[in-house]
């Protein structure tokens, strides 16, 4: 850990290091050990920016790297903001605690902090802060209490509190209402990892600390993410489901089921609701019954007093509006999208934890997406179930399928399976395996990271992709490019270029490509879809 003037200084080198370092085929990264593709590189990059977390010396963030207690308390204490004459007379109060131990500066001022505002008590200091000498680390479910104390939970309600995990079990009772706290205010996901658990007592990572940090600074700062301009009107909140009256109506998505109760996630908030008896359950049109109900559905539901749902309707026709991102409105409760279409029409879109963003072909966050971005937006209500969209700037990485010479375009299949045509612009600079060529030079096959600066493509790093193919030569085109058609053994028509430094072997000798012969039997080594070595096998 460093002083916040040390900090500055070193995020200072890093930004020089970087600017001067040569960029790698899959882009520039803040940190040398987190590439762009990193799932948390977008909640770090954002901390960095507003001086919640740093990094280490040798340029790197250490994603992976568990945090200890005093550690974890360093970066959760800065969300209060307290000048150093307020750290320091909190370091004074607590002086007969930190005196016992050896401890930075820093640490020093987190745990200051942390006994001043609850997080934490003396007696923990005194007896848990320390584990066979080492600091101990921090597991998921402490740090989740000291996030929600610093959010502003105040006292724990009596009540039992129902949570959807697997391992709900081994969260201990008195930490159950800092997660619920959490899972309301959109920190904590209520379904938990990919298995259903939520792991109380796995150690946390910097990266998953990361993630908890920046979205509890959206809390506390609602908005400063985009403030309006000077002279523009604040955009007008969209609440998917806004409560009214006795009987409310609201649109969500279902998240959790238990018996009759459902957990749907409109926008504002996540919460249980409980089936009436006759509550009346429509599903594409179709009176059905509660069994048929499954997570992740989007519903319309009336609602009763006491969350009791009267009716509820899935409406399996999605909307589709397309257009350009216009504006991005981070919420404290619920995010939203502003997009105009073609036509100047601008609609506003809520954003939800179980809204499916892709970007550029591969799974992203709305962090990733910028203003001036294209998107298509499959819509329910006004909520978006899910996002695709296309940068106006940044990076594409996939496989080239298809090059049309004549109108300049290269077809592209990034890690979706999604194929986007890009048109190549005049000064256009192509490097294929890192040699400079021109468009007609790429391979299909050929993998390429594509740098696109206001919807154009600035720059093409391509490399070709090994590989080999066999079967009975059906065609051969001689001319400047010359082809090679061939049956392969998988019963498939497979064309190909040859290339111009091609070795041919045929009954024991270098050949031409004049002596290859239709139904030959050929076996081939390929950069992608570029013929290096053909060798001729006698077969009957």
């Amino acid at each position: 850990m460093t002083s916040q003037k040390y900090r500055r200084i070193t995020i200072l080198f890093v930004v020089i290091l970087f600017s001067l370092s040569v960029f790698s085929a899959y882009g520039a990264s803040m940190f040398t050990d987190m590439v762009e593709t990193h799932w948390a590189y977008e909640y770090v990059e954002k901390l960095v920016d507003i001086g919640l977390m740093d990094g280490y010396e040798d340029a790197t963030f250490r994603p992976n790297q568990i945090v200890n207690t005093a550690d974890a308390l360093v970066y959760i204490t800065r969300l209060f903001n307290f000048t150093e004459e307020e750290i320091e007379k909190k370091r004074n109060e607590y002086a007969h605690v930190l005196n016992r131990f050896d401890l930075s500066e820093e640490r020093e001022n987190a745990i200051a902090i942390a006994l001043s505002e609850d997080l934490i008590t003396e007696a923990y200091v005194n007896n848990n802060l320390f584990s066979k000498g080492e600091l101990r680390e921090a597991t998921k479910a402490e740090i989740s209490k000291y996030f929600a104390i610093a959010l502003g939970m105040e006292e724990r309600e009596e009540g039992v509190y129902a949570l959807l995990y697997n391992d709900t079990d081994l969260i201990p009772e008195r930490t159950r209402p800092y997660i619920k706290f959490l899972i309301d205010k959109g920190i904590l996901d209520a379904k938990g990892d990919e298995t259903g658990n939520f792991n109380p007592n796995q150690p946390v990572t910097r990266a998953v600390l990361a993630k908890m940090l920046y979205l509890s600074y959206t809390q506390l700062h609602e908005n400063s993410i985009t403030p309006p301009k000077a002279n523009e009107k604040e955009p007008e909140r969209v609440n998917a489901g806004e409560i009214i009256d006795d009987k409310k109506g609201l649109t969500g998505i279902i998240t959790g089921k238990i018996d009759k109760f459902l957990i749907i996630d409109h926008g504002h908030r996540v919460d249980s609701y409980q089936l009436a008896k006759d509550a009346k359950i429509i599903i594409g049109g179709n009176e059905r019954s509660i069994y048929d109900i499954e997570e992740g559905m989007t519903v319309r539901v009336t609602v009763d007093e006491g969350n009791i749902i009267k009716s509820l309707t899935v409406d399996k026709d999605l909307d589709i509006f397309t257009g350009t991102i216009s504006k991005i409105n981070f919420g404290s409760f619920t995010s939203s999208i502003f997009v105009t279409s073609a036509e100047g029409v601008t609609k506003a879109f809520n954003i939800l934890d179980n809204t499916h963003i892709r970007l550029n072909g591969r799974t992203a966050y709305l962090f990733s997406i910028k203003e001036g971005d294209w998107v298509k937006v499959e819509v329910f209500d006004n909520i978006a179930l899910t996002v695709i969209g296309e940068s106006r700037d940044g990076k594409v990485e996939g496989i080239i399928k298809d090059i049309n010479l004549d109108e300049n375009i290269i077809s592209v299949e990034r890690e979706d399976g999604s194929v986007h045509e890009y048109l190549a612009g005049k000064g256009l600079i192509i490097n294929r395996n890192f040699n400079g060529v021109s468009l007609e030079d790429l391979r299909r096959g050929d993998r390429v990271v594509l740098s696109i600066a206001n919807e154009e493509l600035e720059s093409i790093e391509a490399e070709s992709v090994p590989g080999t193919d066999e079967g009975y030569i059906k065609e051969v085109f001689i001319s400047r490019t010359p082809k090679l058609t061939i049956l392969n053994h998988k019963e498939e028509i497979k064309d190909y270029h040859v290339s111009s430094k091609v070795l041919i072997k045929k009954d024991g000798e270098i050949r031409t490509i004049y002596d290859l012969r239709l139904e030959d039997y050929v076996k081939l080594n390929l950069e992608s879809d570029e013929i290096m070595i053909i060798e001729v096998e006698n077969k009957k």
